[in-house]
């Protein structure tokens, strides 16, 4: 049986962020996953001020543009109404993620850390000093042992369930998973890649193909939007916002409504490509227990009101590998939830902003609108300004 450090299910953005930090710290670390990189990863991948501020290291060498632009749109009254913000420092820096993930992951195996290839977790059990991982590998069923296990693997992965399996019971097996934690709710989005060889000369929208787009108009609870990247357009649409029933409104983001949404903005009939993704969410309510520690979308920590992932998944891998390195085993999940506390906040601040926001989102333009409420807004969202100012006058607002 293989011993490492720390074990780590996924080599995303969470699982790079807490490897790195590890391996740097001289610690042995293994990743799984179930994927070769580079591979293709549905996202917008429109990197904020706070994320390149929080990554460990420059990404430069795979930034293809960098905005200092963002288009806002809303219809109020059957009427379109536009809003252009500019700012002197960049908003976000414009990437492809699979490119990106590659690179991270490029920075992470150079900086130590180990990566292993699964074809899927088998069971996880958990012994007194350490956690037995059971992986199916094209030679057969492994097993590899730890003494703290991180979940990174996204949404749709295992950790999340075989985390909570270990609540109840000292090992889970992946054939018999329980259900998802009540805490847990999902966004979805759906997008696709535009050349812009394939675009026409004067945009059905309006707006340039170089433009960055926030379009509140197509769908309840979500945003259409345009990326620009170096190349393509990234055009997508998702629904965030979450419901009484803990879910997004799933059921409106649709192939046909991609496809509507594309040719109203950019003449295109046949789209190249349609992917889409599920965005974990609720993890403002997540608490950490036991070996494994849950980071990222697989911790429910995507924003509710964005729909930004990448920041919540670097910010909590790292607070993952610093809680392992500040103290033993015994201390782990409070030193962990302790340092993820001030994300939660902000999380849990973005999911009343979104209920808001997205139950009257005339409102929620009116306050862009505002110079001084939009920079405010601006500084919390792309620069990780705390919210505690900005909820005090949205509360006013929306009241």
């Amino acid at each position: 049986m293989l011993s490492y450090d720390v074990l780590i299910l996924g080599a995303g953005p969470a699982g790079c962020s807490a490897a790195y930090d590890l391996a740097r710290a001289g610690k042995r670390v293994l990743m799984l996953d179930k994927r070769m990189f580079p591979r293709h990863k549905a996202c917008a991948c429109g990197l904020t001020r706070k994320t390149l501020k929080a990554l460990r290291y420059s990404v430069e060498p795979v930034v293809e543009r960098v905005c200092h632009e963002i288009v806002l749109r809303h219809i109020a009254s059957h009427t379109a109404q536009r809003v252009l913000v500019r700012t002197r420092d960049p908003i976000c820096a414009m990437a492809v993620r699979e490119r990106f993930d590659a690179f991270c992951l490029q920075q992470t195996l150079a900086a130590g850390a180990e990566l292993c290839k699964v074809e899927g977790i088998v069971a996880l059990r958990e012994e007194t000093d350490r956690i037995e991982v059971d992986i199916a590998t094209a030679a057969g069923i492994e097993t590899l042992e730890a003494p703290v296990v991180i979940g990174a693997d996204g949404s749709n992965g295992q950790s999340r369930r075989l985390a909570e399996g270990l609540r109840t019971g000292k090992e889970v097996r992946a054939a018999a998973l329980p259900a998802e934690p009540q805490w847990y709710a999902r966004g979805f989005a759906l997008e696709t890649t535009v050349p812009y060889a394939m675009l026409p000369i004067a945009l059905p929208g309006g707006d340039t193909p170089q433009d960055l787009v926030f379009d509140f108009a197509p769908l309840p609870g979500g945003y259409g939007w345009l990326f620009p990247k170096g190349d393509h357009v990234n055009i997508g649409v998702g629904a965030f916002a979450p419901t009484p029933t803990g879910d997004a409104c799933l059921k409106s983001v649709t192939r046909a409504l991609l496809t509507e949404y594309t040719e109203a903005n950019l003449g295109i009939t046949t789209l190249p490509n349609i992917t889409g993704q599920y965005l974990g969410m609720g993890g403002q309510a997540y608490v950490p227990h036991g070996r494994v520690l849950l980071a990222g979308d697989a911790a429910g920590l995507v924003d509710p009101l964005t729909g930004e992932g990448i920041y919540s998944a670097i910010v909590s891998g790292q607070a993952a590998a610093a809680a392992i390195l500040a103290c033993d085993a015994t201390d782990l999940t409070e030193e962990y939830a302790r340092r993820l506390q001030p994300l939660q906040k902000t999380l849990a601040f973005s999911r009343r902003a979104a209920q808001a926001f997205y139950a009257h989102p005339e409102r929620g333009f009116r306050v862009m609108r505002t110079p001084l409420l939009r920079s405010l807004v601006l500084k919390t969202y792309s620069d990780g300004l705390p919210p505690t100012k900005l909820l005090g006058i949205l509360s006013k607002i929306f009241a």
